[in-house]
């Protein structure tokens, strides 16, 4: 399992790398016009409530009544935080493919397992260089943010909280890489639906999400999209949901858990 960790970790880690940069430079291109967003916050505000509530909080995912964009946990959550869970979701969805699927078809899949190491173990190193990758994307945006505090002191959060913030979206995260897992250790390379069926559960349930945020009709719907347990800039604000966390930690646990007692069962074309 620790080779293939290795060689996962060793195979992404320029993809991680400059994702990584990217991220860090993202962040701290939206934090210089932060201290422009505090000079001119009242007038942002009324032009924020001009606009109809409906497509703020699909942009915010939050309640909008609550919202000031001079807030630095409302302005990293939709200036930043929405978008990162959306990339995030993408990554680990292809790299669950890539672990199996792919690698079934491309023939790659057959040679790691023509060595010593059985098919979970295989998975199981797969899946931990997927956690590794996630928690270092996140360390350099949490880093990137540490450091607009230091450049625009009017960016004032606690590092505690910030970290809360940003870390906190590895939660959500695994829920999408722990079903993307399953599906690619259950059904077959030959069918090629499983893929789009991933990035529907990832950027539908967004979507279906924002849309039962501006339906008050739809409000009640909210609870069972992954969306719901996580909002960053709320965390910065007000501190963690334990139970949001913890919720998200067991569906994410029975996604891989299935994965990895399923993969056995696969038939591999190699």
């Amino acid at each position: 399992m620790k080779a293939v960790f290795n060689k996962a970790f060793h195979d992404s880690g320029r993809f991680v790398f400059w994702m990584s940069v990217a991220s860090v430079l993202y962040v701290l291109l939206i934090m210089a016009f932060y201290p422009s967003m505090i000079e001119q916050s009242e007038e942002m505000d009324k032009l924020m409530e001009s606009y109809p509530k409906e497509m703020m909080s699909m942009f915010y995912g939050g309640d909008v009544e609550e919202m000031s964009i001079s807030d630095p946990g409302n302005y990293v959550q939709s200036q930043f935080i929405t978008w990162l869970e959306l990339m995030l979701g993408g990554i680990v969805i292809v790299q669950a493919f890539n672990a199996l699927t792919n690698a079934e078809r491309d023939g790659t899949l057959d040679v790691m397992l023509s060595l010593p190491v059985s098919r979970r173990a295989y998975l199981l190193g797969r899946i931990l260089n997927t956690v590794a990758g996630v928690l270092i994307l996140l360390a350099a945006c949490w880093g990137s943010l540490w450091l607009s505090t230091l450049i625009w002191p009017e960016f004032d959060v606690s590092i505690g909280r910030l970290a809360l913030g940003t870390f906190g979206g590895f939660f959500p995260t695994m829920v999408v890489a722990g079903f993307a897992y399953l599906l690619a250790a259950i059904i077959p390379s030959s069918k090629h639906f499983s893929g789009p069926l991933c990035y529907l559960f990832l950027f539908g349930s967004y979507l279906l999400y924002m849309l039962a945020a501006m339906i008050n009709s739809l409000k009640g719907f909210k609870p069972i999209f992954v969306f719901h347990y996580y909002n960053g800039g709320q965390i910065i604000r007000e501190g963690i949901n334990v139970g949001d966390w913890l919720l998200l930690s067991g569906v994410a646990v029975i996604y891989f858990a299935l994965a990895w007692w399923l993969v056995e069962k696969k038939e591999l074309g190699v």
